[in-house]
């Protein structure tokens, strides 16, 4: 059960990793480095098989984990990865800071010909 356990939550991190561009030491502080990158319901199966894979590690708890749910969980966050496109958050980032200097240049351009109004030079 430990070997599968840590199958999946090693897919998972390589996947967090390749998509995400989110590292960490574990998954625990890969979700927290995630924060609003994924949405709350794929954070939260992440979190069990986080949860999971420490109770893996002692074989009495180990009896605790839900195997369908856990792979269920694997199954919904692998999922919700390939639907992830890296170019369009990349495109989006910088349409967001060009849109960004534009608005200030704006701002400013506006602010000086109210002044230049104001004083009398226009």
């Amino acid at each position: 059960m430990a070997e599968t356990m840590r199958q999946m939550v090693d897919e998972v991190r390589a996947a967090l990793q390749d998509k995400l561009r989110v590292r960490g030491r574990s998954l625990d502080a890969q979700i927290r480095r995630a924060g609003r990158q994924l949405p709350r319901h794929v954070r939260n199966d992440a979190t069990y098989l986080a949860q999971a894979v420490a109770l893996s590690d002692n074989p009495k708890l180990a009896r605790m984990i839900d195997m369908t749910k856990a792979k269920k969980a694997h199954r919904n966050i692998l999922a919700h990865l390939d639907t992830v496109d890296i170019g369009a958050q990349r495109r989006n980032a910088a349409l967001n800071m060009l849109a960004s200097v534009m608005f200030a240049l704006l701002v400013t351009g506006v602010l000086l010909l109210g002044v230049l109004w104001v004083r009398g030079f226009i």
